[in-house]
């Protein structure tokens, strides 16, 4: 034997023991997608011998939705085959093994080109299973971190009892809505409004029943102003909304509107539950306190003349 024919045999030796031992399957496809090779690994993978695989599709052994995507990502390279290293090269699908049972895998193939012309793919298939599982499990944490995150953000912001916003959010959105004015001019008003006899109806029918009457007037003014307004807790029986593009004879009408609901609503005790409001147009001569002390004077004016109504200012 030759000294060629010694380093040829030592090249098929090495290869074939490359082949047969690492991790990843090594394979080919015609141009039909019909395997002509795959190394023996692909038991260890699949459970088909390479013998099973030789002389059958590529696409037999994969799912509906992997078929429809490795045919369009051929399709893609073939077409841009001049510029076929620039497009993506490795690809994730699910092959259905011998028992049924489907695998995450990462295949990366290479075109083959004979004279010119598109012969089909050599490439190899990496298991990326437990990669998939880890990542699955990742993305579960992160989404349950985000809900927390909210959970989180929704306690410090909106007020449990009644579902309104609390106190430090009004804080913060009136800062904003204030800044906003400052750049473009927008006008927006204040409602502060108070349950009428409020504490009668603790003394008389129990808290449980005027914690029900608390959430359900926040549910009421809720369903009745703006998606762009807010309602906020201010403290007891306190409320504020919050009217963005409204002056005051808009503030004024759905003040009277809220005014007007809850007074004909059943609260499902012997008696009519009414409020009273007072509502200002915000005067950029007034920091943020004499604002809220304004419209409270409002109110109180309104509850001193005999409650159940709105007084403007």
């Amino acid at each position: 034997m030759g000294d060629q024919e010694k380093e040829t045999d030592y090249d098929y030796m090495r290869y074939k023991y490359i082949i047969e031992n690492i991790k990843d399957v090594i394979w080919e496809i015609d141009h039909n997608y019909v395997f002509t090779f795959v190394s023996p690994n692909v038991k260890e993978m699949t459970g088909y011998s390479a013998e099973e695989m030789v002389g059958h599709k590529f696409t037999e052994f994969i799912d509906e939705q992997a078929k429809n995507y490795i045919y369009e990502k051929a399709k893609q390279r073939l077409s841009n085959f001049n510029n076929a290293d620039s497009l993506e090269t490795l690809h994730e699908v699910q092959f259905v093994c011998k028992n049924r049972l489907q695998k995450w895998i990462q295949v990366a193939p290479r075109l083959i080109f004979v004279q010119g012309r598109f012969a089909g793919y050599i490439g190899a298939t990496r298991d990326i299973t437990d990669k998939k599982v880890h990542e699955a499990q990742l993305n579960k944490h992160i989404s349950e971190l985000q809900a927390m995150n909210i959970a989180l953000e929704t306690m410090a912001t909106v007020d449990i009892l009644t579902g309104a916003y609390n106190r430090r959010k009004f804080n913060d959105d009136l800062n904003m809505i204030i800044q906003q004015k400052k750049r473009n001019g927008m006008t927006f008003s204040l409602i502060f409004f108070d349950i009428d006899n409020f504490k009668n109806i603790n003394d008389c029918y129990g808290h449980e029943k005027g914690d029900s009457v608390l959430h359900g007037i926040s549910r009421l003014v809720t369903d009745n102003v703006r998606s762009t307004d807010g309602l906020f807790r201010w403290g007891g029986e306190e409320f504020l909304i919050l009217l963005r593009e409204a002056n005051l004879a808009s503030a004024k009408n759905v003040a009277e509107k809220i005014r007007r609901i809850i007074q004909a609503h059943d609260f499902e005790i012997p008696r009519n539950i009414t409020i009273s409001l007072g509502v200002g147009e915000y005067n950029p001569d007034e920091n943020n306190d004499q604002f809220i002390k304004r419209i409270d004077k409002a109110l109180l004016t309104a509850k001193a003349r005999g409650k159940n109504q709105v007084i403007c200012c």
